[in-house]
């Protein structure tokens, strides 16, 4: 939420000898809040601050979790598109319409056609 922006943005700064070395680039945007279930700015303003990481999965992995920790005590939402560690249980508390989603989403494809491993994992699994 766009409430904590200073706060978060302290704490990532915070991580920075541990992150600049696997990092390209960072940004920070302002995103007005939506009704999009899914969305990180679901019914909420939010600032969103994205990595642009070095290719080096192996590095990158360790530093996640370090940077989801930070950001959990602001209520940070990952993005989907985005690299994230964060558990299915946890992004089903975090996500409060998942629910809502899934039977919409067995209501217009009962086959699951439109799913994949990611979603199966993430969202799907009980």
């Amino acid at each position: 939420p766009r409430r904590h922006a200073v706060d978060a943005i302290l704490a990532v700064e915070r991580l920075h000898d541990q992150v600049s070395p696997h990092l390209m680039i960072s940004e920070i945007r302002a995103i007005a809040a939506d009704n999009l279930w899914l969305s990180p700015c679901y019914e909420q303003p939010c600032l969103t601050i994205h990595f642009t990481w070095k290719q080096d999965w192996p590095a990158v992995r360790k530093l996640i979790p370090g940077i989801e920790k930070e950001l959990a005590l602001f209520n940070a939402r990952p993005h989907w598109g985005k690299l994230f560690t964060t558990s299915p249980a946890e992004l089903k508390s975090i996500y409060k319409k998942i629910p809502e989603f899934v039977q919409l989403s067995k209501k217009y494809d009962p086959q699951g056609k439109f799913r994949n491993e990611f979603l199966n994992t993430n969202i799907f699994s009980s």
